[in-house]
């Protein structure tokens, strides 16, 4: 009965166990990809009339040529196959946003849910996104997550983790706010027993409770991960961050200092004007953002900047252009609902707030080219439920900002693999998983080749991108029309 009972819990039945068992004790496939041109953004190489030889999930081994004679050969047609992608931001697990009033006081929710869930696993997969990483979500959704996709039960990238934000705000599924030091001990020997690699930090802590939250962390043997508003990022790298995620940066000690009483001029509280108006007066030059570009590569702190989220806001008026619906890419429950949660942040903006952001928008994307120039560790992220558009997006963002292809492959592959410690992903080679993307089009020539992703391997198993979406469109519409078999 306990046995179970912990399936249970993991979302693991008795079926599914029989089927592991069975997959475990299977004597492993072996298949050869051929005919392709390698691309290795590690080595910055290109290898035309390729072949590698996948084992299990594994790549064995890898040259130019016919290849093994194999009974299994896959000829791709001299498609472009690359190691599988990495998005580094990627809320898989969240639910949707919620938000109601009762008695007065608002209540806001982002609990998690499995079929949501699974679906934009498949999405993310069907995305090219072999691994992907967390910056916040529920630990225990994303234990389960993890455990059944590791297990083959569940499709989706493989993933790690943060858990919960620390945070005031009260969010259903999304936030703690531990009352003391510890308190906040005992949450986060909690999270870490559900397989957090990171905690999180967020935006209405004290500058206080930041520097204890990255100290409690590393006594924990945890990397830390913050998302600032009015503290820092300076502040948070002098007390140890490993990491800082989204080009909203909005500190006014960031700025010059002869700037900053203007930055807090005519500010309405709760709006969110302030995010542009930090771009109109930054100086890249100036003292503080020097010796922050500085600081960030000296200490290694990695940074996903998340463009699209500033693309999304300051271009809100054009959003159904720029990120067109999909229906395989979002879960209907979400798709309905996210245009409109992003405009609550925008509720007061007007035609000449929407002319200042897009006018400021060429400072944000500098902010790349910058932060790259200095040595800092640069890494993709979509800041999504699945990856989709919103990742592709990122990728061509990261493009038009001025860094080139093979930068920002290796920053979705290899240079991810390597900051979030993840063994065996991020190259061609011998040894590493056999987690990749094929590709019909070239992406060294354009990064939105990318969209053109025909098949992805995940460690070692062949998924028609095709058959993924077909699959996802059926989902989608069935769950619309509330035809979905429970």
């Amino acid at each position: 009965m306990m046995i179970t009972k912990i399936l249970k819990q993991l979302g693991i039945t008795i079926s599914g166990l029989l089927c592991l068992y069975a997959h475990a004790f299977a004597a492993p496939t072996s298949y050869v990809l051929h005919n392709a041109n390698l691309i290795d953004p590690y080595r910055q190489s290109i290898t035309a009339d390729g072949w590698l030889q996948v084992t299990g999930d594994t790549i064995v081994a890898i040259g130019t040529g016919a290849g093994p004679a194999l009974a299994q050969r896959i000829d791709v047609a001299g498609a472009y196959v690359l190691p599988g992608l990495v998005d580094a931001h990627m809320h898989l697990t969240a639910g949707p946003l919620s938000v109601s009033v009762d008695n007065g006081v608002p209540s806001i929710s982002m609990t998690s849910q499995e079929d949501i869930t699974r679906f934009h696993a498949l999405a993310a997969l069907a995305s090219g996104v072999t691994s992907a990483f967390s910056p916040a979500g529920d630990p225990e959704a994303n234990h389960v997550y993890a455990v059944n996709q590791q297990n083959g039960l569940w499709r989706g990238p493989a993933l790690s983790y943060a858990g919960l934000s620390f945070d005031p705000t009260p969010i259903a599924g999304g936030t703690v706010y531990p009352a003391d030091k510890q308190a906040w001990q005992l949450e986060i020997a909690r999270q870490k027993a559900l397989g957090v690699s990171h905690i999180k930090l967020y935006q209405g802590l004290s500058e206080a409770e930041l520097r204890q939250g990255i100290a409690l962390a590393h006594e924990a043997g945890l990397s830390s991960i913050a998302h600032l508003d009015q503290v820092s990022w300076q502040f948070a790298v002098d007390a140890g961050v490993d990491a800082l995620t989204h080009a909203l940066m909005p500190s006014p000690d960031l700025l010059p200092s002869d700037r900053r009483a203007e930055f807090q001029v005519d500010l309405v509280p709760g709006s969110s004007q302030y995010l542009y108006r930090w771009f109109e007066l930054v100086d890249y030059d100036a003292a503080p953002m020097q010796q922050l570009f500085t600081s960030l590569a000296a200490e290694k702190v990695r940074v996903d900047l998340t463009l699209l989220v500033n693309e999304m806001m300051f271009f809100y008026p054009q959003l159904a252009e720029l990120y067109p619906e999909r229906r395989w890419q979002q879960h209907p429950a979400i798709a309905s609902t996210w245009r409109q949660n992003l405009g609550m942040s925008l509720y007061n903006w007007s035609e000449d707030d929407f002319a200042r952001a897009q006018a400021v928008f060429p400072k944000v994307l500098e902010l790349v080219t910058r932060l790259h120039r200095a040595g800092v560790p640069l890494l993709i992220g979509s800041d999504s439920y699945a990856a989709g558009h919103w990742y592709w997006r990122e990728l061509a963002l990261h493009q038009i900002a001025g860094l080139d292809s093979w930068q920002i492959l290796q920053m979705a592959t290899s240079t991810a693999a390597s900051e979030l410690n993840l063994p065996k992903v991020g190259q061609l080679g011998a040894g590493f998983y056999a987690d990749l993307v094929i590709l019909t089009a070239n992406p060294l020539q354009d990064i939105t080749a990318v969209e053109s992703v025909s098949q992805v391997i995940q460690r070692g198993k062949i998924y028609s991108v095709a058959t993924l979406r077909a699959e996802l469109e059926t989902l989608s519409t069935l769950t619309s029309t509330g035809n979905l078999e429970q």
